[in-house]
């Protein structure tokens, strides 16, 4: 017997080829079944509804029970409190006023008391505007200066001279113009910085000048210029009617 697959030679008695090991059985063809659908079983029939059970009707409401008498409402009892005593004050006196206090008066080491400042004279006009605006018109007023004595010269400073000037107590632009004169008198040019202090006393006091005080400061930047300021306070500095000047040139 010949394998139809592969052509070999077997016995006749052979049920598979011993050459290629296929067996000489005849194939089936392979017949497409379409698959069968699950059979269920049909549904049971759906019950018929049940009807609602009937209830017998509610029973008749209870009565309502019988009304409260109703009280009428009695008036509130005034609360009595026992009679209060009223109190009495005492009269009371205004405290005594205290006498006013003197103004205080510099104090004079020689005498051990206080004397009172010298009234300030009566001074003619300015010969220039005051206060001045420029340094021209400052130098317009020396020519009203007054007297002045040197009381005090410091120069231990490195770049700064101070000096104490005694003159007598004037008028504001006096005070300008005779520190401006001190100033002209006394001015070294080897201190970027000159102060000119006026006292119309030498009596210890709390202030450093009592009669104005002019600062020059020789050498003051102002961007690349170089300028001379002059600033100049009149009196003690702190009193109110107080001048406060400063020009530049």
């Amino acid at each position: 017997m010949r394998c139809p697959h592969c052509g070999g030679l077997n016995p006749d008695t052979s049920k598979y080829c011993i050459r290629c090991g296929r067996t000489f059985a005849p194939q089936q063809q392979n017949v497409f079944q379409p698959a069968q659908r699950p059979v269920y079983p049909p549904r049971p029939a759906t019950p018929p509804q049940q009807s609602r059970p009937v209830y017998p009707p509610p029973s008749p409401a209870r009565p309502a029970p019988p009304e409260r008498p109703t009280v009428a409402p009695q008036p509130p009892r005034p609360t009595v409190y026992p009679p209060t005593t009223p109190r009495t004050t005492p009269p009371v006196s205004a405290p005594p006023a205290a006498p006013a206090r003197p103004a205080p008066r510099p104090f004079r080491a020689d005498q051990g008391s206080w004397s009172p400042e010298p009234p300030i004279p009566p001074a003619p006009e300015p010969p220039a505007p005051f206060p001045p605006h420029t340094v021209a018109q400052l130098k317009q007023l020396v020519g009203g200066a007054l007297d002045y004595t040197v009381v005090n010269e410091n120069t231990d400073y490195r770049s700064k001279k101070v000096v104490q000037i005694l003159y007598r107590r004037c008028a504001q632009w006096q005070q300008v113009a005779t520190l401006l004169k001190a100033f002209n008198d006394l001015d070294d040019k080897k201190f970027g910085t000159v102060v000119i202090q006026g006292v119309y006393n030498q009596e210890h006091t709390l202030y450093a000048f009592t009669n104005g005080q002019l600062i020059f400061d020789r050498d003051v930047r102002l961007g690349s210029q170089t300028q001379k300021r002059y600033q100049i306070e009149t009196d003690n500095g702190y009193a109110m009617e107080a001048v406060r000047i400063v020009v530049s040139e």
